[in-house]
C-alpha cells in the first residue's frame, strides 16, 4: 500500500447534509478533486465516516463507484464505518461484494457501543481488516494505550471470537494481517521481513490475547526497545 491520504469527515462532496435523506441518484464528483490528486501522486485514501444507518451505507455506495471509476483498486481504506455493523444481512452483504470488487479495505479501533462488524463475511471475502488506534486516553475516550493486543481484545469480545481460531484470527489482525496497512508486502517472522518481535510469558497465541502480558522483550526493527517490561530508548 502506498502512502495515504487521510480524508475528514468534512471533506467537501456530493454527500448531502446528515439530516437530509440520500438521494434516489448520485455521484461522488465532488471529491474529484480528492481522487485525482490521489490518482496523480500514487497515494491511497483513508476515508473516515462516521455515519450510521442508510446514511452511512449510501456513502459506502458512493466511494465504492469512485472507486471503481478511477481506478484506485487496492488504494481505499474505509475507517470506522459504523454503518455496516448496522445493517440488514442482505444488504451488507451487497456492500461488502461492493467493497470486494472494488478492493477497498476496512480500519477500526474496535470502539464500544457500535455494532460488531460483520467479520466473517469480511474474511471470506479477502477484504482487508485493520485494527489499530486513532487515541490515547484523549477526548474520544478514555481507554485508549497503543497496547495492540488490548485493541485485538478489544475487537474479539462484541464480535464474539471464542474458539481458538477466532481468537488466534484477532491476533492476526492486529500482526501478520496487517502488513498493508503498515505499508509491507510481509509482516511477519520469515525471511525478509523487517524484524518486529514481540516476546511474552504465554501458553499460546489464544492466552496472550485474553491475558495481555507484560512484553519480556520487543525488537522493533532489529532494535530492542523493551526488555523485562521496561522501555530501553
Amino acid at each position: 500500500m502506498s502512502p495515504t491520504v487521510r480524508v475528514p469527515d468534512h471533506c467537501p462532496s456530493a454527500v448531502p447534509r446528515r439530516d437530509s435523506p440520500p438521494p434516489a441518484h448520485a455521484s461522488f464528483d465532488g471529491a474529484a478533486p480528492t481522487t485525482d490528486g490521489a490518482q496523480r501522486r500514487g497515494v491511497g485514501l483513508d476515508i473516515h465516516l462516521h455515519d450510521g444507518g442508510e446514511f452511512g451505507a449510501f456513502q459506502f455506495e458512493l466511494i465504492i463507484d469512485r472507486t471503481r471509476r478511477t481506478g484506485l483498486r487496492d488504494r481505499v481504506t474505509i475507517s470506522h464505518g459504523f454503518a455496516l455493523g448496522e445493517l440488514s444481512v442482505s444488504r451488507h452483504q451487497d456492500l461488502l461484494d461492493g467493497c470486494e470488487d472494488a478492493g477497498i479495505a476496512w480500519a477500526t479501533v474496535a470502539p464500544p457501543r457500535t455494532a460488531p462488524l460483520p467479520w466473517r463475511g469480511m474474511r471470506n471475502r479477502g477484504i482487508p481488516v485493520g485494527l489499530g488506534t486513532d487515541g490515547i486516553r484523549d477526548l474520544w475516550s478514555p481507554y485508549g494505550d497503543g497496547d495492540m493486543l488490548r485493541i485485538a481484545l478489544g475487537f474479539a469480545r462484541p464480535h464474539g471470537l471464542r474458539t481458538d481460531e477466532e481468537l488466534a484470527y484477532a491476533v492476526e489482525l492486529s500482526s501478520t494481517r496487517a502488513a498493508g496497512f503498515v505499508h509491507r508486502r510481509v509482516h511477519d517472522i520469515v525471511a525478509g521481513a523487517r524484524v518486529d518481535i514481540v516476546l511474552v510469558d504465554a501458553e499460546n497465541v489464544q492466552d496472550a490475547l485474553v491475558r495481555s502480558p507484560r512484553r519480556q522483550l520487543v525488537v522493533g526493527g532489529g532494535r530492542v526497545v523493551v526488555r523485562d517490561g521496561e522501555l530501553q530508548v
